[in-house]
């Protein structure tokens, strides 16, 4: 039971206590662009939180299942910007790697 937990708010083995779902999400959604995690995984994660803690069939919910990347996730979440900096300075580190070779 303790996984279902974390998944709908991972934040729940913080010592200083869980913080609260809305910024949980933004910041696994950072995360999920700084690591280049799968689109669908990063959606699934935030489905379930969304499920768990508000009504999945209207706004928030319906809006995120029509997401179909990881920009418009990032978009919807006010994280574009972040975005296209991790994509910018991905891009810079892939150049500066070949470049060695």
């Amino acid at each position: 039971m303790s996984a279902r937990a974390a998944l709908w708010n991972p934040t729940v083995f913080r010592p200083e206590g869980q913080q609260d779902w809305h910024v949980v999400k933004r910041l696994f959604l950072r995360q999920c662009i700084q690591w280049d995690n799968d689109y669908k995984w990063s959606k699934h994660v935030i489905r379930e939180m969304i499920i768990h803690h508000a009504n999945y069939e209207i706004g928030e919910g319906r809006d995120v299942n029509r997401c179909q990347t990881l920009a418009q996730l990032s978009d919807y979440y006010g994280l574009s910007e972040f975005y296209q900096q991790t994509l910018r300075a991905r891009a810079e580190r892939a150049q500066q790697g070949a470049a060695e070779h």
